[in-house]
């Protein structure tokens, strides 16, 4: 995310989760020397005062945990979506908990992360189940793997772009897995599978190809690219289970193609066991001209 250079934007509702989620934003404008901007929306006709003395003290506690960290604390009223897009515009990230202070048992996203993963001006951090770092005690998965998809698209580019960026600020290792399907792959109650070792070899080649332009930008980063066969979806979920970050792209109007079925971003933000890091496009600017792995 070197090409932003504002605030890193922290939701923030006085619930466990975005206390939780308000420490991996602390620990973001930290390394990035950035301002943590911690926003709290009231509905309008709210009053502040509560609300304001609680997002002081949420902004003490980012500075003790990530000493030396401008943090500031912010009350808006109106819409939450509305008001964290509005500043997204301005933002180098959008850091919010996968669940608010309303959250619902059985769903893994609440409607705000929902909103915000499918559009925003700038990338958004989604924290599933923050609440595990909302302890004074709680360790942040700093050495786990940072983890990412890709499937040729415009958003596939844009997330790859931005997990080698992560990985270099982070200093750690990064797999990049492409899923490929075909009419042959074995499924239960099949006699046998067919050899797919030549389509797998093409894919894999094609994968390294597109990771060697970001690897030649940043030569420290330890790469290792994986093609799988079957369902991205499914694919992603399971290496979410083991990495420390996984980081999708998302559909932008910009694209030159706008798939039909539904975003393999939106549902891997469903499924994902770790926080989800989604690489938006520009709103309206043409699509960047980049080859396409076969």
């Amino acid at each position: 995310m070197t090409y932003r250079y504002g605030p890193v934007v922290a939701g923030f509702d006085g619930s466990a989760h975005s206390l939780g989620a308000l420490r991996w934003a602390a620990d973001e404008a930290c390394r990035c020397t950035r301002t943590l901007q911690l926003v709290t929306v009231l509905p309008e006709e709210a009053g502040e005062t509560p609300a304001r003395d609680i997002a002081q003290r949420a902004a003490e506690e980012a500075r003790r945990w990530r000493v030396g960290v401008a943090a500031i604390a912010e009350i808006r009223h109106g819409s939450p979506t509305d008001v964290l897009r509005e500043l997204a515009q301005d933002a180098r990230l959008v850091v919010v908990g996968g669940q608010g202070a309303n959250a619902a048992e059985d769903r893994p996203t609440g409607s705000v992360s929902r909103a915000l993963a499918a559009r925003a001006d700038a990338p958004v951090l989604v924290v599933h189940a923050a609440d595990r770092w909302a302890g004074p005690e709680a360790k942040l998965p700093l050495a786990a793997p940072v983890v990412t998809g890709f499937d040729g698209s415009d958003s596939g580019h844009r997330a790859l772009r931005l997990a080698f960026e992560e990985a270099a600020a982070r200093g750690l290792r990064l797999v990049v897995v492409q899923a490929w399907a075909h009419p042959d792959l074995w499924r239960p109650g099949s006699v046998r599978g067919c050899d797919l070792s030549a389509h797998e070899r093409v894919v894999h080649e094609a994968l390294c190809e597109a990771t060697a332009r970001w690897h030649a930008e940043f030569p420290l980063v330890d790469v290792e690219v994986r093609s799988e066969p079957g369902d991205a979806v499914r694919a992603l979920a399971v290496a979410s289970q083991w990495a420390g970050l996984m980081v999708v792209g998302t559909r932008c109007p910009a694209d030159r193609v706008q798939p039909g079925s539904p975003s393999v971003a939106g549902r891997v933000l469903q499924h994902a066991a770790c926080p989800v890091l989604v690489a938006h496009g520009p709103a309206g600017a043409s699509a960047p001209r980049v080859m396409h792995a076969a």
